[in-house]
């Protein structure tokens, strides 16, 4: 008896499967691709006045040395940033 049932489901599961009803269609779904970005172009470190100090420099020119070479330093942080504020903004998504 129960190898009855079990033929009987499986002609059951055969005749859905030989049914022509089902029907296979392509639909192309429009999905934005990620694309790493291309690598920037890093500015070349600046030469900084404190490391042509001698041991024989005033203390006004160490002053003037250091003052330059935070200024030059700002710069070029504000650069770097300016480089990295690019890359790190998403891209825009359409939304739907």
């Amino acid at each position: 008896m129960r190898t009855a049932a079990v033929g009987f489901g499986m002609l059951a599961l055969a005749g859905c499967a030989a049914s022509p009803a089902v029907r296979t269609q392509v639909v192309r779904v429009p999905v934005p691709i990620v694309q790493p970005c291309p690598a920037p172009s890093v500015p070349a470190r600046p030469a900084l006045p404190i490391a042509a100090l001698a041991a024989t420099s005033s203390p006004a020119q160490v002053m003037r040395a250091y003052v330059v070479s935070v200024a030059m330093l700002k710069g070029y942080v504000e650069q770097l940033e300016a480089i990295l504020g690019v890359q790190r903004k998403p891209a825009p998504h359409p939304v739907r």
